[in-house]
């Protein structure tokens, strides 16, 4: 579509004062991702108590495969959920199918809690595991339309602080987890084995509360400008829908300076995703976002969901048989992963939401995962080292720093990204492309993380094989510095602009911009 004119109210939402709705829209779609990140988070966190209450016959341990079962099981439905509601995305519109990942999300979080049948190992694990599947379809589908509604929303100067604020609230999720699981396993700390089975029903089950109280929001915003306008084609309602939430009112010679048969561009410019012209304009970023976001998962998921299985192995935690009351060892886990949390996850993502339209998307990720390299090489090479007591503080600190730097770089980056170097009508699909990629690297390091852990208790080959894992996740992260320079630089630039999508417009600025639009800013 290169070569049209950008519509005026795109060239307003580009140069349009942060205001109330702006805080509106990253409440409303960073709730997603808190539910997101609580309910794929919360699961390390009662797996043991799960083993605890249905495997007693086995040292109160599930076996290694069906704990990697109920570890990855959600993380396997978030790839088809990506591909298809991104898809979905496109074609039918990211404000109308965003209420279904919602129910599907609260329907799925409650019915996680629930046996459905009789509390037998396998049937209760069975159960659980096709609502966690279901669970995290819900979960893919949340990305793309989050991401590209916020991107679609934001002003070129602060959209890389609003997607990353959205991003942000993946943080609170991940803190939220450890504290209602430290609160629940405190509770039932006496309990007997029969009650302790309540306290993982309980923590799946609040997963449900965030994502219910925003869905009536959900459903009262309107539809981007962007897809309105260079999708569906009607930059009248693109208008309308814009003046009611951001208070903006554009004249009518403005709104009818772009004739919409001019959106349609030349037949040339009408390719997919699946087309040599794809390929050719944006198969390298495709290449870029998919490849990088593929490796930080590796990375970031295998990490964060064996937290608690690295912190035993380099003795940070005690052993599932040391303790006879397993509960006091989840009370041990929930609080370190909550101090890992506070300590680096959560300052990651603030340094990103203040940095990340000051130094750039690509810098931040290229410091990210350069920093994620050497910590990484820091936590292999003196492995054996880390399990003197002295030392396991400084472990648990770097440890923290992995996180803060995993989420002041590519973490938030690659979320970030996709939605911008993409055209609006393909947006949400490229975006899903991406992050479904992503989530298969979440897998694949989930799994071959559960190999290095079946032999426990011996000790020596687990230390072995976990050392040698480390060294594969160094190797993740240089890949992914590689294909980081693939990607373009999307820093105050506006995302017709980027994408090519309109020729670039004279710039506008706030002044110039008020003669034919009046806006009420905070």
């Amino acid at each position: 579509m290169a070569g049209n004119q950008q519509p005026r109210v795109l060239q307003a939402l580009d140069v349009a004062r942060t205001q109330w709705y702006h805080f509106t829209a990253i409440a409303i779609s960073g709730m997603g991702f808190f539910t997101d990140a609580y309910d794929l988070f919360s699961i390390s966190l009662v797996v043991d108590v799960i083993g605890h209450r249905y495997y007693s016959h086995r040292h109160n341990k599930a076996p290694p495969g069906v704990s990697a079962a109920i570890s990855v099981i959600a993380l396997c439905g978030t790839v088809p959920g990506q591909l298809v509601f991104g898809w979905l995305g496109d074609k039918m519109g990211r404000k109308r199918i965003y209420g279904y990942t919602l129910i599907l999300m609260v329907v799925c979080s409650l019915a996680s809690g629930f046996s459905f049948s009789k509390r037998t190992a396998k049937s209760v694990v069975t159960v659980l595991c096709f609502f966690r599947f279901w669970l995290g379809v819900s979960i893919g589908g949340d990305y793309p339309l989050s991401a590209t509604i916020m991107s679609e929303y934001a002003n070129k100067k602060t959209r890389g602080a609003f997607i990353a604020a959205v991003f942000a609230m993946q943080g609170f999720g991940n803190l939220a987890a450890g504290i209602v699981g430290m609160i629940a396993s405190k509770a039932f700390e006496k309990a007997s084995p029969d009650d302790i089975d309540y306290i993982w029903r309980i923590v799946l089950m609040l997963g449900a509360i965030p994502a219910l109280l925003t869905y009536y929001w959900r459903m009262k915003m309107p539809e981007t400008a962007r897809y309105t306008a260079l999708v569906a084609m009607n930059t009248k309602k693109a208008t309308s829908d814009m003046a009611q939430v951001l208070d903006m009112h554009i004249t009518p010679e403005e709104e009818a300076a772009i004739d919409d048969d001019e959106l349609v561009g030349n037949d040339d410019d009408q390719y997919g995703v699946f087309s040599l012209e794809f390929c050719r304009r944006h198969g390298l970023h495709l290449v870029g976002t998919t490849v990088c976001w593929f490796v930080l998962d590796v990375t970031f998921y295998s990490l964060n969901l064996f937290m608690k299985d690295i912190f035993t192995i380099v003795k940070v935690l005690p052993g599932p048989d040391e303790p006879r009351n397993q509960v006091k060892r989840m009370i041990h886990a929930t609080g370190l992963h909550t101090a890992v949390a506070l300590g680096g996850t959560l300052p990651g993502y603030f340094f990103a939401v203040a940095f990340i339209d000051r130094i750039g998307r690509i810098k931040i990720q290229l410091l990210g995962f350069t920093m994620m390299t050497i910590l990484t090489l820091c936590l292999a090479i003196p492995f054996h080292q880390w399990h003197e007591h002295k030392n396991r503080v400084w472990f648990v600190i770097m440890y923290g720093f992995t996180f803060f730097f995993a989420n002041f770089g590519p973490n938030t980056t690659t979320f970030i990204l996709p939605a911008e170097i993409f055209p609006a009508r393909m947006r949400s699909t490229c975006h899903g492309i991406s992050g479904a990629v992503g989530k298969v690297g979440a897998i694949i390091g989930v799994l071959a993380f559960s190999l290095t852990d079946q032999s426990y208790p011996q000790k020596k080959t687990t230390d072995r094989r976990l050392k040698a894992f480390l060294y594969v996740l160094v190797a993740c992260n240089l890949v992914g510095i590689v294909f980081t320079l693939l990607l373009p630089e999307t820093k105050g630039k506006s995302l017709e602009e980027i994408t090519g999508e309109t020729e670039e417009s004279q710039p506008v600025d706030d002044k110039n911009a008020a003669q034919g639009i009046h806006a009420v800013s905070i």
